[in-house]
Protein backbone atom coordinates (compact mmCIF):
# COMPACT_ATOMS: atom_id res chain seq x y z
CA UNK A 1 0.00 0.00 0.00
CA UNK A 2 1.27 3.45 -0.94
CA UNK A 3 0.89 6.33 1.49
CA UNK A 4 -0.75 9.45 0.09
CA UNK A 5 1.49 12.41 -0.39
CA UNK A 6 0.82 15.11 2.12
CA UNK A 7 2.56 17.85 0.27
CA UNK A 8 0.99 21.26 0.54
CA UNK A 9 1.48 23.96 -2.08
CA UNK A 10 0.85 27.51 -0.97
CA UNK A 11 -0.01 30.42 -3.22
CA UNK A 12 2.34 33.36 -3.35
CA UNK A 13 1.43 36.03 -0.85
CA UNK A 14 0.40 39.47 -2.02
CA UNK A 15 0.49 42.41 0.29
CA UNK A 16 -2.77 44.31 0.37
CA UNK A 17 -4.54 46.57 2.81
CA UNK A 18 -6.12 44.78 5.72
CA UNK A 19 -9.56 46.15 4.85
CA UNK A 20 -9.63 44.43 1.43
CA UNK A 21 -10.85 40.87 1.58
CA UNK A 22 -10.20 39.90 -2.04
CA UNK A 23 -7.08 40.75 -4.11
CA UNK A 24 -9.07 42.02 -7.13
CA UNK A 25 -11.04 44.42 -4.98
CA UNK A 26 -7.85 46.27 -4.07
CA UNK A 27 -7.42 47.26 -7.72
CA UNK A 28 -10.92 48.72 -8.17
CA UNK A 29 -11.61 52.40 -7.69
CA UNK A 30 -13.67 53.45 -4.71
CA UNK A 31 -17.38 52.94 -5.23
CA UNK A 32 -19.75 55.90 -5.36
CA UNK A 33 -22.18 56.10 -2.47
CA UNK A 34 -25.50 54.44 -3.22
CA UNK A 35 -28.24 57.02 -2.93
CA UNK A 36 -31.31 55.63 -4.67
CA UNK A 37 -32.40 52.34 -6.10
CA UNK A 38 -34.70 53.74 -8.77
CA UNK A 39 -34.07 56.47 -11.28
CA UNK A 40 -37.12 58.52 -12.18
CA UNK A 41 -37.54 59.61 -15.78
CA UNK A 42 -39.95 62.31 -16.85
CA UNK A 43 -42.18 61.62 -19.82
CA UNK A 44 -41.18 63.20 -23.12
CA UNK A 45 -44.22 65.37 -23.86
CA UNK A 46 -43.45 65.54 -27.59
CA UNK A 47 -43.19 61.77 -27.93
CA UNK A 48 -46.38 61.28 -25.93
CA UNK A 49 -48.21 63.76 -28.18
CA UNK A 50 -47.07 61.94 -31.33
CA UNK A 51 -48.15 58.58 -29.90
CA UNK A 52 -51.54 60.02 -28.89
CA UNK A 53 -52.00 61.47 -32.37
CA UNK A 54 -51.21 58.14 -34.01
CA UNK A 55 -53.60 56.22 -31.72
CA UNK A 56 -56.42 58.70 -32.41
CA UNK A 57 -55.76 58.66 -36.16
CA UNK A 58 -55.85 54.86 -36.16
CA UNK A 59 -59.03 54.68 -34.05
CA UNK A 60 -60.89 57.18 -36.23
CA UNK A 61 -59.45 56.07 -39.57
CA UNK A 62 -58.00 59.52 -40.21
CA UNK A 63 -54.74 60.65 -41.77
CA UNK A 64 -52.11 61.57 -39.16
CA UNK A 65 -51.86 65.09 -40.64
CA UNK A 66 -55.55 65.70 -39.81
CA UNK A 67 -55.00 64.93 -36.12
CA UNK A 68 -53.29 68.10 -34.94
CA UNK A 69 -52.66 68.94 -31.26
CA UNK A 70 -55.54 71.42 -31.12
CA UNK A 71 -57.99 69.19 -33.01
CA UNK A 72 -61.15 68.41 -31.06
CA UNK A 73 -62.48 64.87 -31.04
CA UNK A 74 -65.89 66.13 -32.20
CA UNK A 75 -64.32 67.98 -35.14
CA UNK A 76 -62.54 64.74 -36.10
CA UNK A 77 -65.92 63.00 -36.28
CA UNK A 78 -65.71 61.11 -32.99
CA UNK A 79 -68.93 60.35 -31.15
CA UNK A 80 -69.12 59.32 -27.49
CA UNK A 81 -68.43 55.65 -28.27
CA UNK A 82 -65.39 56.61 -30.36
CA UNK A 83 -64.12 58.74 -27.49
CA UNK A 84 -64.44 55.82 -25.06
CA UNK A 85 -62.58 53.55 -27.51
CA UNK A 86 -59.85 56.18 -27.91
CA UNK A 87 -59.42 56.39 -24.14
CA UNK A 88 -59.24 52.59 -23.86
CA UNK A 89 -56.64 52.44 -26.65
CA UNK A 90 -54.58 55.16 -24.93
CA UNK A 91 -54.76 53.32 -21.60
CA UNK A 92 -53.50 50.17 -23.30
CA UNK A 93 -50.78 52.00 -25.25
CA UNK A 94 -49.36 53.77 -22.20
CA UNK A 95 -50.17 51.06 -19.63
CA UNK A 96 -52.11 53.34 -17.31
CA UNK A 97 -55.61 53.79 -15.93
CA UNK A 98 -57.41 57.08 -16.53
CA UNK A 99 -60.11 58.17 -14.14
CA UNK A 100 -63.53 58.73 -15.69
CA UNK A 101 -63.85 62.33 -14.49
CA UNK A 102 -60.58 63.34 -16.12
CA UNK A 103 -61.35 61.45 -19.31
CA UNK A 104 -64.73 63.18 -19.65
CA UNK A 105 -63.06 66.61 -19.54
CA UNK A 106 -60.71 65.84 -22.42
CA UNK A 107 -61.83 67.37 -25.70
CA UNK A 108 -58.62 67.91 -27.70
CA UNK A 109 -55.66 65.77 -28.68
CA UNK A 110 -53.28 67.98 -26.66
CA UNK A 111 -55.43 67.68 -23.54
CA UNK A 112 -55.27 63.88 -23.83
CA UNK A 113 -51.48 63.99 -24.28
CA UNK A 114 -51.07 66.38 -21.33
CA UNK A 115 -53.15 64.15 -19.06
CA UNK A 116 -51.12 61.08 -20.04
CA UNK A 117 -47.82 62.94 -19.51
CA UNK A 118 -49.01 64.06 -16.09
CA UNK A 119 -49.98 60.50 -15.12
CA UNK A 120 -46.66 59.08 -16.34
CA UNK A 121 -44.75 61.70 -14.34
CA UNK A 122 -46.75 60.95 -11.19
CA UNK A 123 -45.94 57.21 -11.28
Amino acid sequence: MVAPCAMRVSAPTVSRPASVSHPRLALRPAARPFTSRFVRHAADAGAVLKDVQSVIAEQLGKDLAEVGPEAKFVDLGADSLDTVEIMMALEEKFDLQMDEEGAEKISTVKEAADMITQQIDSK
